[in-house]
């Protein structure tokens, strides 16, 4: 090779390596400037906990952020967790995101909410969704690239501050009643294969979690409208060749173990939870979760102090929660 070839070669890897790390300092400062609006619902709260005080964390899509409250856990047995549910989350988003989160958080249990296996946005192939997250996870600038029209001169050299904590630890309530009619949605039969791609990453979070001394589970919250027994046996095969337990709320025995009700428990008619049917399937994970792994108890523990607060208050909006909750079935009735 010539040394003018190897000037050349040397001035452009020079120019790629400049301009990828000014891709990624401008990424960064565009992220808002709050974690609480850091992601979708409220997810980003997590930035605010101390660190290596979740011993639970979950990972998922708005069927987790409306169907899984980690607070009951620490009501019932002083466990710890954190729901990082995002609208629209996929496999991908939770690889790359799970490895951030454990520059802050050492979760003991990581657990997987399973709607994500399958879950694909608009129009767009798998390919194309997969590029999309995977780009907006290794870039922030493609994920943050319209925050530049909210920066002002008077926020323009603001410090990020990713102290704010949700009393919620991700759980988005919703006291709405509207029922499920669309009948059983478990009685078919067949397996749905699972994405290669999506498998994957599957296993990068598999391997991940190895790496961390995190136990895995696999768990599915109600779904009327996405979620069969296809689903279900396609999950369950790559759970039981990987060693994973999985958990179905769907399956008709938890439901009335739970005793979930669709005419009740759904805010919008299947899709989702409500209270009703978060706290039901919420506490059957505290149980297993105590049943099945090693967990401290941190009530009244020294250094959990906030967390014993966010628990009164908790309690105090669940009370008001509830009567929403039936002023909503009065009216449904």
């Amino acid at each position: 090779m010539s040394k003018t070839w190897l000037k050349h070669l040397l001035r452009t890897a020079a120019f790629l390596l400049a301009l990828l790390v000014a891709v990624g300092l401008v990424g960064e400062y565009l992220k808002p400037h709050s974690n609480r609006y850091l992601t979708g619902y409220t997810a980003g709260g997590i930035l605010g906990e101390d660190f290596d005080t979740i011993d639970v964390l979950v990972l998922g899509d708005s069927n987790a952020a409306q169907g899984i409250a980690p607070m009951e856990w620490y009501h019932q047995a002083g466990i710890t967790g954190y729901t990082y549910g995002v609208g629209w989350f996929s496999v991908y988003n939770a690889y790359y995101r799970l490895r951030r989160i454990y520059d802050e958080q050492s979760p003991k249990v990581v657990v997987l909410g399973t709607a994500i296996i399958y879950s694909k946005k608009g129009n767009e192939t798998r390919v194309q969704n997969a590029v999309g997250d995977i780009m907006d996870e290794l870039f922030p600038l493609v994920r943050f690239h319209d925050n530049w029209k909210y920066l002002t001169p008077k926020n323009l050299l603001e410090e990020h501050d990713y102290t704010w904590r949700d009393i919620n630890k991700g759980f988005t309530p919703l006291t709405g009643v509207h029922s499920y009619g669309g009948g059983s949605y478990m009685d078919d039969k067949g397996v749905a294969p699972i994405d290669p791609l999506v498998q994957l990453y599957l296993r990068r979070i598999v391997e991940l979690c190895a790496q961390h001394d995190t136990k895995l589970v696999f768990v599915t919250v109600p779904c009327g409208n996405a979620w069969n027994m296809a689903r279900h046996n396609g999950t369950a095969a790559f759970a039981a060749e990987n060693g994973i337990p999985y958990v179905d709320y769907n399956l008709d025995h938890n439901l009335k173990a739970i005793g979930f009700d669709w005419q009740t428990d759904t805010p919008d008619s299947g899709d989702h939870l409500n209270v009703k049917g978060a706290w039901k399937v919420s506490q059957a994970m505290g149980h297993y979760l105590a049943a099945n792994y090693a967990l401290p108890d941190h009530r009244g523990e020294p250094g959990y102090q906030d967390w014993d607060a966010d628990l009164a208050e908790y309690l105090a909006n669940r009370q008001l929660q509830q009567a929403s909750v039936e002023t909503a079935l009065a009216a449904a009735m």
